[in-house]
């Protein structure tokens, strides 16, 4: 049996040996804690001048900057690239040139052209942050940016080729009503100058300027002007307006005005001098015909090549009131022949006016005697006219009983 004293004594040594047991776990802990943490120390101090090797990669795994996808590059103090990530280094000559330059020139942001090895062109963005005594250099590729704004202006180089073109006046002024664009047309129809143009006037000015040289039609006073020019931009950024001017005699011009994007308005001066001139001519061709027509006796009615009531003269209107109290639609050919044919005795004359007038048969001139129930002599005359249309001559006949036999037998 141990002694009081040596009992003691071994429940000493064993709690010491317990307290060294537990201060040697909690140490080695502590050091694990401790390396941890000089580790993300060193991630974040590691000097970028000095190339990280294999084991570095291992303890703290990969790089962000090294895998970024776009060029990150540190400078030192005196313009030497100290350190570049992967895609720093497949254009380094170019950008290593272009930052010597900027820092000798104290520029530090802006947008430059490289070459890859593949000898592709690229474009990027440059920004810098200044950190300590280094400069961190960052680049973002633009190309998209570049080949879009390439494409707007070959379409910009494209749209003004053709508007140079066009024989109809064009000038487009921005959401300020200031003067953005104008073809070649719009001079030589307006008389304006390229210079007074070019300082882009606004829509007043330019529409001003057409009234003082006698363009515009003149209004009664200067307060019923500037009216119509308000109403005249309303409706144009509506795209209803729609006018036509007529400054000389002789000169006739369609002029309208449509939205565009971006609160724009287009004006467009059509030259119709020429078209304006050939409807006059051929409404006054027209009337002299109708007068004509009218002046004559013997009543007439012409079809067109479907069929369709084209005019008449009074003088069938009164032989054939019931025809001339129809609607245009039902004075047809087809609305006609029922009514003649109901009137008169039968006879094949029906069907060929009917093969002339829609040019089913030989279209030459001819006529035929009819006869009604009631015992009264008509003459049918047929004479085809330009584009198709025929001219209906049907009325009593003054001719003797002998001669229109011989020519119904004929």
């Amino acid at each position: 049996m141990l002694g009081i004293v040596e009992q003691n004594l071994l429940i000493s040594g064993m709690v010491f040996l317990a307290t060294l047991i537990a201060m040697s776990s909690g140490y080695a802990l502590l050091r694990k804690n401790l390396n941890v943490a000089g580790q993300t120390m060193r991630a974040y101090h590691t000097p970028r001048g000095r190339a990280r090797s294999s084991k570095d990669l291992d303890d703290e795994g990969p790089d962000a900057a090294e895998l970024h996808p776009h060029p990150i590059w540190i400078t030192s103090h005196d313009r030497h690239v100290t350190w570049g990530n992967k895609a720093f280094k497949t254009s380094e000559t170019d950008f290593v040139a272009t930052c010597k330059h900027w820092l000798t020139i104290g520029q530090t942001d802006g947008r430059i052209q490289t070459h890859s090895g593949a000898g592709q062109v690229c474009w990027y963005d440059i920004t810098t942050q200044q950190q300590d005594h280094e400069t961190l250099w960052f680049a973002s590729p633009v190309d998209g940016e570049i080949r879009a704004e390439a494409a707007r202006r070959e379409f910009m180089q494209t749209m003004s080729k053709t508007f140079a073109q066009l024989s109809t006046g064009l000038a487009i002024f921005d959401r300020k009503r200031a003067l953005i664009h104008f073809n070649p047309a719009l001079l030589d129809i307006t008389g304006l100058d390229f210079e007074t143009l070019s300082l882009k006037p606004d829509l007043a000015s330019f529409l001003d300027t057409l009234r003082g040289k006698g363009f515009l039609p003149e209004p009664k006073n200067y307060h019923d002007w500037r009216d119509q020019l308000a109403k005249l931009e309303s409706a144009a950024e509506k795209g209803s307006y729609r006018d036509v001017w007529e400054p000389r005699e002789g000169l006739t011009y369609r002029v309208s005005g449509k939205p565009h994007p971006d609160g724009a308005i287009a004006f467009l001066l059509e030259d119709i001098s020429a078209e304006t001139a050939h409807a006059r001519e051929t409404h006054a061709e027209l009337c002299l015909l109708e007068n004509a027509l009218n002046a004559v006796t013997t009543p007439h009615v012409i079809f067109d090549g479907l069929g369709a009531y084209v005019r008449s003269n009074p003088a069938f209107q009164s032989i054939w009131p019931e025809i001339a109290r129809k609607k245009t639609m039902e004075k047809s050919l087809s609305g006609c022949l029922p009514l003649w044919q109901k009137r008169m005795v039968p006879n094949d004359a029906w069907e060929k006016m009917r093969a002339t007038v829609l040019g089913r048969g030989d279209r030459t001139h001819w006529n035929a005697i009819l006869s009604s129930k009631e015992g009264r002599r008509f003459e049918l005359q047929c004479t085809p006219l330009a584009n198709r249309h025929t001219l209906i001559e049907l009325g009593p006949s003054h001719k003797p009983a002998m001669a229109a036999h011989q020519q119904s037998v004929a």
